[in-house]
């Protein structure tokens, strides 16, 4: 365990230090001042238009964080060397991986926890109630970046960064429009073999619209306990699903 907090301070740190990542900050936050300028088009609907864009200010942040600096966590290693160093000492590829993807994850809720400071303050200014909503949308916006910081481990544990940001990418997108292609899978004017290997697809693939709570804070609503414990489950079904399979191909990668 000792080993596992040590690569996932160090992922920490140098993620932070990342310059890209201040530059998805500045991306938030123009999002963000976007969002006042809109809203002002709309005295009645205000609070509820930069409510909106500043979740998908932070949901857009999460996943562009997991993608984009995902990608290169383990090919920086491997193109370094630095792996083999680390992998010398008494630490496992199972270990190093877990170590990245909680170190990641840490840097996501750091994020998420600054812009939603910001966010709160501006919708609770505008006159939006800040209560259990606001949180179970932030909760949401969370459990989506996890699982895709564990399918960017993933894909990056075998594929070069490029690809991998390309492959991660195109989950996020499949993930958000499962719903749809269930039910255009019903439809009587797709083709056949489309109708057989929709439903399909839908099941092999994560789900990410069983976490988007993003709604409820902007119209008050409450998500009921089941669901969140249901999406709660789900998540971290896929997470030891899709870290089991990361550890599997990493451990018969050759680094030399």
């Amino acid at each position: 365990m000792k080993a596992i907090l040590v690569i996932a301070v160090n992922t920490y740190r140098e993620v932070v230090r990342d310059k890209i990542l201040y530059g998805i900050l500045v991306f938030a936050l123009l999002l963000i001042g976007v969002s006042l300028v809109l809203g002002g088009l709309s005295f009645t609907e205000q609070a509820r238009i930069s409510a909106n864009f500043g979740f998908s200010g932070m949901q857009l942040s999460a996943s562009i964080l997991a993608i984009f600096i995902g990608s290169t966590l383990v090919a920086r290693e491997i193109e370094k060397q630095t792996i083999l160093t680390l992998l010398a000492r008494p630490l496992t590829r199972s270990q190093f991986l877990v170590g990245k993807f909680l170190g990641l994850g840490l840097v996501i809720a750091t994020v998420m926890a600054g812009l939603a400071l910001v966010v709160g303050a501006l919708v609770a200014s505008l006159g939006l109630k800040i209560g259990a909503p606001f949180f179970v949308a932030l909760y949401g916006i969370g459990l989506e970046g996890l699982l895709l910081v564990a399918i960017t481990l993933f894909f990056g544990s075998f594929s070069r960064p490029v690809m991998t940001v390309i492959f991660a990418s195109s989950m996020f997108l499949i993930g958000h429009w499962i719903g749809e292609l269930e039910t255009l899978s019903r439809s009587k004017f797709v083709d056949e073999t489309f109708r057989r290997v929709a439903p399909v697809v839908a099941r092999l693939l994560p789900d990410l619209e069983r976490f988007n709570w993003r709604s409820a804070p902007i119209y008050d609503v409450a998500i009921p306990a089941s669901e969140i414990v249901n999406g709660t489950i789900y998540a971290f079904g896929w997470l030891v699903v899709v870290l089991t399979l990361t550890a599997i191909v990493f451990r018969r990668r050759d680094f030399v």
